[in-house]
Order: C-alpha cells, then sequence, then structure tokens
C-alpha cells in the first residue's frame, strides 16, 4: 500500500457524532443496531446520518489493503459535525499546513457520505451562527420605565425584529440559486432566554441566530448590518436609561458554503459510479467546503441513507442503500488509486 502520508489519491470523509434520542419514542433500542426483515433496512440512530457511511468504509479496508494502488486512500472522520462541523475545520485546517515532500498535502477527490439516497450533490449551503448578549438594569416591576432600569427583553426583540428585517431583505433582494429547494439564504432566530422572574425588569437576555448562506459574504454583511443598527438604534437608547448596558455579538462556529463542479472528472466519476445522470444540492451543511475552498480538493457528497429520516425516531438505512454504497466506493477507489491507469473499471 502507498503511505500513509503522501499526497494524490482519495479522501473518503464523514463525521462519528450524533444527534441526542431525547423525546424521540422509538419502536427499537436506538443505540443497538436492529435489522428487519420486512423493509430490508437497518434501525438505529445515526444509520442514515451518517454510520451507514462509515460501515461501508471500514468494511472495505481489507480490500483497500489488498489492492494494488499508485495512490493512498484516507480516512477523515471527524468529530462535532451536528454542532458546527467542528473536527472537520480542525483536520482541514491541519492539512492545510501539512507539506508532503515540501509540497503542500492534496488528493485526487474527496467523497462526502452524507446521506443522499444514493445520489450525487455537488452543493450545500454553509451556516453561520451567533449568539447575542443583551444586559440591561433590573428593578421590581412596579418601578418599571421610570428610567431607572433597563429591560433587556425589550431591547432583544428589538434586535430580533430587525434580524427579520434584514432576513426579508435578502430573501427578496438576496443572492438566489434556484438549485435549492429553499434558494435564498434563509435566517432563523432560534433559541432565546431571559428574566428570572414574572415581578422583576430583566437584566439579562440572550438569543441565537443563524444564516444559511449560499455565499459566505451573506454572513459577513448580516454581521456587519446588525452590528450597525445595534451601535446606532439600540445602544444610544439603552444607555439613556442605564449607562453601562451593553449588546454583545458573539459569533460560533461556521462553515462554509460548498459549490462544486458538474463538468469536473472527479464529479463525472462519481456520476459514472452511481449511475446517474446529474448532480444535485442539499440544504444541509456538510465539510464538503472546507475540503474544496480551503485545500482545492474536488469533492462530491454522496452516501447511502434518505435524508428524511436522520435525526428523528426509528432513523433507517436500507440494505440496497448500504450495497449500492458499497459498490460505489469500492469503484470509485479504484478509478482514482488502483494500480491501472485512471479511468478503467
Amino acid at each position: 500500500p502507498a503511505p500513509v502520508w503522501c499526497s494524490g489519491g482519495l479522501i473518503l470523509s464523514g463525521h462519528t457524532d450524533v444527534v441526542p434520542v431525547e423525546g424521540q419514542v422509538w419502536a427499537t433500542d436506538p443505540f443497538t443496531l436492529t435489522y428487519k426483515e420486512a423493509d430490508q433496512c437497518y434501525y438505529g440512530r445515526g444509520t442514515t446520518d451518517m454510520k451507514g457511511f462509515l460501515a461501508v468504509v471500514l468494511a472495505l479496508t481489507p480490500t483497500f489493503l489488498a489492492m494494488e494502488r499508485r495512490a493512498p486512500i484516507h480516512y477523515a472522520f471527524s468529530y462535532s459535525e451536528e454542532i458546527g462541523c467542528i473536527g472537520a475545520k480542525v483536520l482541514v485546517e491541519y492539512l492545510a499546513k501539512l507539506k508532503i515532500n515540501g509540497k503542500p498535502f492534496t488528493a485526487d477527490g474527496c467523497l462526502i457520505g452524507e446521506p443522499t439516497g444514493m445520489k450525487v450533490n455537488i452543493g450545500n449551503k454553509g451556516i453561520w451562527m451567533w449568539e447575542c448578549k443583551v444586559h440591561g438594569k433590573p428593578i421590581h416591576s412596579s418601578r418599571a420605565m421610570l428610567g431607572t432600569s433597563c429591560n433587556a427583553i425589550d431591547y432583544a426583540a428589538q434586535i430580533v425584529m430587525k434580524i427579520k428585517e434584514l432576513a426579508l431583505h435578502i430573501r427578496d433582494h438576496g443572492h438566489r440559486d434556484e438549485r435549492y429547494e429553499c434558494p435564498f439564504a434563509c435566517v432563523t432566530t432560534a433559541l432565546i432566554s431571559g428574566g428570572n422572574a414574572v415581578n422583576t425588569v430583566p437584566e439579562h437576555c440572550q438569543f441565537s441566530f443563524n444564516i444559511r448562506i449560499l455565499k459566505n459574504e451573506e454572513g459577513i454583511q448580516l454581521e456587519k448590518d446588525l452590528q450597525t443598527y445595534i451601535d446606532e438604534a439600540v445602544l444610544p437608547e439603552m444607555r439613556k436609561e442605564f449607562a453601562d448596558a451593553s449588546v454583545k455579538i458573539i459569533r460560533g462556529p461556521n462553515f462554509p458554503a460548498f459549490n462544486g463542479e458538474e463538468k469536473a472528472p472527479f464529479t463525472q466519476h462519481a456520476l459514472h459510479v452511481c449511475r446517474v445522470q446529474k448532480a444535485g444540492t442539499t440544504s444541509g451543511g456538510t465539510e464538503a467546503g472546507f475540503f474544496q475552498d480551503t485545500l482545492s480538493i474536488p469533492t462530491v457528497i454522496s452516501g447511502p441513507g434518505d435524508v428524511k429520516y436522520a435525526h428523528v425516531e426509528d432513523e433507517r438505512v436500507s440494505d440496497k442503500h448500504m450495497q449500492q454504497s458499497t459498490q460505489m466506493v469500492k469503484d470509485l477507489a479504484t478509478l482514482l488509486t488502483g494500480a491501472h491507469k485512471l479511468g478503467s473499471l
């Protein structure tokens, strides 16, 4: 086999973490793999997203080791994908600094095994996430609005409504990509909490919001526009009531959008081995943008499972998809790393 740390070849990428099962009612134990002959599916948390793909890759390891190869096969298994592709970002930043014989690390292609129903995707939205912390001044609610307190929830609500205004502007006037079910960058305020008693003007309020981006500039612009509004409209009013009032926008995990090329040779290889005619897109996020943008490695997304079963109770992946994925990964590895001439299968 080729040395582990050398350039070229194929990267097989997937994440090892799963989402929780709390609040879900499963017909089987979510952490015990269960096969049902009735629908020929494997049940369990992560079977679709995306431990089915990892199982395919690991099961093929003896095959890969026995192959005569001219190039390596790299396993890129990452952590904390479900909270912002954190592990993949760390890995790609490491690889970006890595030198092989004095040259930057690279590969001929990267396969992200997210569930696509064994279709080939060459695009996904990225995400930027933020937490907003609003600090006011508490007082007994019987003395509210006398200029001696500052209601953090009131001002947080103003900021949330500004986010909605900016979101509608992006929807109606921003960049669009009709390949997506939601063809614009969509913004969501997702979590909010504040106050400590019904009879107290709240001192604190915090909320989280995010944008699913088509282009990285959209996240930067949203943050900039919101910060300008806070600095020019919100804080001056807050500090009339409380000089030490504050609003902090804290940027959380983010990962880039992925925009692949359908005519790229690696995409064409993937379409060929999957026996599909046209590449698609997915609105969910993946690490594909890191590999393609940061490392300039041609990337596609294709894996076993239907995304409608991801993250829900009774998550499952069909045996048919597992078999198809096994053949697809084996064929792609042969094309990109086998000892023969590239392109023969």
